[in-house]
């Protein structure tokens, strides 16, 4: 019965996906709905470069943009794998207030979380992680993966990539355009000085722009 179900609900939301990709609120969101910048990020919490940014550019984009109003920030899962499955229906699983303590701790563990899932072993690494957040038990642990509404939110998030050409983990949606990977990604200082020309560029009049 719910093979039929799900089928039906991907038709349906792939019929609608420019209003799913105009709808920020798909995703997990954080800063001022009103900051000049809306930031998407279409990433894999299992992917390398995903983890520089996380751990290299956004701790400045946070303090500098998001946190002075100037950045609104949406992570959209990229699902590369079933780690990647299982790991994001765990860090949902806590509701959005949790939602970005359970990934930095994901991204924090991600070299571990390869081996173990190269040794077999990888729910024990996620327990790890799930006992700061009351997911003890591999009982607790399948309960967040078998959420039949998790899996649905994600495949609302998945439909919306369709969009975009995503070449890779991490895609950036800059208001609407589409940004990867480049010099900018290099550095938290590159990343601040683009984010800096697009504040400029947005405060500019149309004459100033065209000179």
């Amino acid at each position: 019965m719910l093979k039929p179900l799900l089928t039906a609900l991907i038709s349906a939301a792939a019929l609608a996906l420019p209003a799913l990709a105009d709808d920020l609120s798909i995703g997990h969101s954080k800063g001022s709905e009103d900051a000049p910048i809306t930031l998407i990020e279409y990433g894999s919490v299992t992917c390398g470069g995903c983890k520089f940014f996380h751990d290299k550019i956004m701790p400045r984009v946070e303090q500098d943009y998001i946190e002075t109003g100037k950045v609104r920030f949406i992570f959209r899962e990229a699902l590369r794998n079933d780690v990647d499955t299982a790991l994001i229906a765990m860090a949902r699983c806590k509701g959005p207030d949790k939602f970005f303590a359970i990934t930095d701790a994901i991204f924090e563990k991600q070299p571990e979380i390869i081996k173990s899932a190269q040794a077999g072993k990888v729910l024990d690494t996620f327990l790890d992680i799930g006992a700061e957040f009351d997911i003890n038990t591999p009982a607790q642990f399948d309960a967040c993966y078998e959420d039949m509404d998790i899996r649905l939110d994600m495949i609302e998030v998945q439909e919306t990539s369709e969009l975009y050409e995503l070449r890779g983990t991490p895609t950036l949606i800059v208001n609407g355009e589409e940004k990867y990977v480049d010099e900018d990604f290099k550095s938290a200082d590159a990343f601040a000085a683009y984010l800096d020309e697009q504040l400029t560029a947005l405060s500019e009049t149309p004459a100033e722009q065209a000179e």
